[in-house]
């Protein structure tokens, strides 16, 4: 296993630059990406539906599809509800603060 060379022009206690950005525009950019992960998840159901019924009307040959498909949407919406759950843990753990 080769193991990388440290750059000794980087000082280890420097922190990387982020973008400027005010907690509005964050909020804007988490909600575009949790946005586009929820349109995915719906994606991967629909999907999982017209395959379904594809199969059930002797449409498709290879039933393999059907049943990975509809491991995908049921993978996808475990994972979403999980992180439903940590983002309500964390509102709440928010809220329990003393500022």
């Amino acid at each position: 296993m080769r193991i990388p060379e440290r750059n000794p022009w980087v000082d280890i206690n420097t922190k990387p630059e982020r973008p400027h950005t005010n907690a509005k525009e964050q909020w804007g950019i988490f909600l575009d990406k949790f946005q586009t992960a929820i349109d995915e998840v719906d994606s991967l159901g629909k999907q999982s539906e017209k395959l379904t019924q594809d199969a059930v009307l002797g449409r498709v040959d290879n039933l393999h599809d059907v049943m990975i498909a509809a491991e995908k949407a049921k993978t996808a919406m475990n994972l979403t509800l999980e992180v439903r759950g940590k983002i309500l843990e964390s509102y709440k753990e928010i809220m329990r603060m003393n500022f």
